[in-house]
């Protein structure tokens, strides 16, 4: 396939596509299968009718037409991925002749595209670097993470309190009949967790073993079976063992046993590297945002309303499949949380607007400092990703020969490029500057008129 895209005004382009022989017999195959599925001749079961036949009943002009209808979409697609062209709207597509088997087809498409950003003449760039620092406070917290994980439960002659383990025995019932599914034997809880309803929660704090403790409750809106939704339940609760935490010294055994070194210093030393280089790691991704963030704001473009939607969707349909997993869907989830999809999609408005404009701004970075990535780099970068893959030498070839494939990949790289070079050249400042600068931009907002009297002119 190739390309060639002529640069119109209003932000529009019309890009020449001219497919190859090889796809355009594909879609006729394709076209004809389909026809073949569908075309109902008497005489033949459907689905079974020769291709000879379909040709001569149908005419060529027909199977050309599923061709294209079939295919066009899929070769636009293909044509503004190799061309580097980023659409916002449908195409209006255009051609002189249909399609030919064994022939090249040429078609034409004017669409809209992203605007292109302008960056200051004089642009500086500049970001905020969070601390990387690890205090004594942080290695002091992980210790005792690890020493929390590493603590038993002891049975102990007290009453519950937050925190402890206890094994009870329960049952509810309403008017006098128990509920199925609120009948426990040896049910272990920890005290205070949020796992019981709050009322039965509650009514364990202060008991001690061997104590009973009937508790009347409402039951909540979404109690199943619904007919007892809302309906008064009797609670007989039984504490049969109440159990504390005790945690272990934090000494040279400790750091044996929990974590296989000699001694506690060893322990802390490895805690501190790791929570340095975990600290570094996260103070560079933050500068790295921050710099983008710095550079979209002095960016000049009229955001797309279309490329914000677009984020949006996407956004969207990454919180469906996130969801999917769970085995909920996207809107029974706003449901369930009392929110609509139009305020989900208001909320990620702000977030996705934002991102296009840096997106917008960083091409045109790319544009300003001439940054490109050759064949010879951009095949380097696939095999490296490849072996890390441990994908054969073959996904290589294959990336490297399919044009829209190659150009994705080449964009997400010259992208890199771009915002690496962007942090290599950006300052570091603090809080308070990174606000000045901030306030700098906003524009001013004009006090309000006075009259003669000293008093504002619209009251």
């Amino acid at each position: 396939m190739e390309t060639a895209v002529e640069t119109l005004e209003d932000n529009k382009v019309k890009i020449r596509v001219e497919v190859d022989a090889h796809d355009v017999d594909h879609a006729f195959e394709h076209a004809l299968g389909d026809l073949a599925k569908d075309t109902r001749i008497p005489g033949f079961r459907k689905g079974k009718v020769p291709v000879a036949v379909i040709r001569q009943r149908l005419g060529e002009d027909a199977i050309a037409d599923e061709a294209i209808r079939s295919h066009i979409n899929g070769w636009w697609r293909r044509a503004c991925s190799a061309a580097g062209v980023e659409v916002i709207d449908q195409p209006d597509i255009n051609f002189e002749t249909g399609p030919v088997e064994g022939q090249p087809f040429v078609f034409t498409g004017i669409v809209a595209v992203a605007p292109k950003a302008s960056l200051p003449a004089d642009l500086e760039l500049a970001a905020v670097r969070p601390s990387a620092e690890t205090t004594d406070e942080m290695i002091q917290e992980e210790l005792e993470r690890i020493q929390l994980a590493g603590a038993e439960f002891q049975t102990i002659d007290a009453p519950v309190e937050a925190g402890h383990q206890v094994i009870v025995d329960m049952s509810g019932s309403v008017a006098g009949k128990p509920i199925k599914d609120a009948q426990a034997t040896d049910l272990m809880v920890e005290a205070g967790s949020g796992r019981l309803l709050d009322e039965l929660d509650a009514a364990i704090m202060g008991m001690k073993t061997g104590e009973e403790k009937e508790v009347a409750i409402i039951l909540p809106a979404e109690q199943k079976p619904k007919k007892l939704a809302g309906a008064e339940a009797t609670f007989l609760i039984t504490v049969k063992d109440v159990r504390a935490r005790v945690l272990p010294e934090l000494d040279d055994d400790f750091a044996k046993n929990m974590a296989g070194f000699d001694t506690l210093a060893e322990l802390k030393d490895d805690i501190r590297t790791a929570r340095e280089e975990t600290a570094k790691r996260d103070a560079d991704g933050a500068f790295r945002r921050n710099v983008l963030q710095d550079l979209g704001a002095q960016a000049e473009v009229a955001v797309p309303g279309a490329l914000v939607a677009r984020r949006i969707d996407d956004r969207m349909q990454s919180m469906t499949r996130s969801l999917q997993q769970q085995g909920i869907g996207l809107e029974q989830y706003m449901q369930m949380i009392g929110r609509d999809m139009n305020s989900l999609y208001m909320e990620l408005m702000p977030e996705a607007g934002r991102e296009v404009r840096e997106e917008l701004a960083l091409d045109a970075y790319v544009e300003l400092q001439s940054i490109a990535v050759d064949d010879d780099t951009l095949r380097a970068f696939i095999a490296e990703q490849a072996a890390e893959e441990s994908e054969s030498d073959e996904v290589i070839e294959r990336i490297m020969s399919d044009a829209p494939m190659r150009e994705d990949v080449r964009r997400d790289l010259v992208l890199r490029d771009a915002l690496d070079h962007a942090v290599a050249a950006a300052r570091e400042i603090t809080p308070e500057e990174a606000e000045a600068r901030a306030n700098a931009r906003r524009p001013e907002t004009p006090e309000p008129a006075k009259d003669d009297d000293g008093e504002d002119a619209d009251n």
